[in-house]
């Protein structure tokens, strides 16, 4: 004969302890995380313009220069070498004045320092691209080379700034 089963109270041994403590801070870590990304603790990019007037005329003025852009014969599509180099050049142009419609437009004092030096490594780029322009005509196989900033492609900056200020379309354009 069988002896009855007796329900005994579950234990709490050591290795269920620390499984339960480690579930526990995970969701608490993971918890905080997404009290930092979405939450209230949450802070703001830290080249982020405190008015954004000039991000809205940026992101007009930027449209603009890439719809004439536009109207240029694709890059990539050159027949020759320095048909390449020719709409690389004409691109250009329209960058450049682009950048100068963008100074005028700039803030005064410390609010414009993000601003100026935007500015200043967008001019970089475009040098970097007149650069590239030079080369493709003596050799076809040329390679756009982008200017380093602390260690990063000047570009990258110049996107990060773009998209934290709401102006995508001033972020580095890629008609090259």
């Amino acid at each position: 004969m069988s002896s009855p089963t007796v329900d005994r109270p579950a234990r709490w041994r050591p290795s269920r302890v620390v499984v339960t403590v480690v579930v526990v801070a995970m969701v608490a870590m993971w918890g905080y995380v997404l009290y930092l990304a979405f939450g209230p603790g949450r802070q703001p990019p830290p080249d982020r313009l405190d008015d954004p007037a000039f991000a809205v005329a940026a992101q007009a003025r930027c449209d603009a220069a890439l719809d004439v852009v536009a109207t240029l014969p694709a890059a990539t599509e050159s027949a020759t070498p320095d048909d390449r180099a020719d709409v690389v050049e004409a691109a250009n142009e329209i960058f450049t004045a682009m950048l100068d419609d963008l100074a005028e437009l700039a803030p005064d004092g410390e609010a414009g320092e993000p601003v100026e030096e935007w500015l200043a490594d967008s001019r970089t780029y475009v040098q970097d691209r007149a650069g590239y322009a030079v080369a493709i005509r003596a050799d076809p196989e040329a390679q756009l080379l982008v200017s380093a900033k602390d260690r990063e492609q000047i570009t990258e900056y110049l996107d990060a700034f773009a998209a934290d200020n709401r102006m995508i379309a001033c972020a580095t354009p890629i008609d090259v």
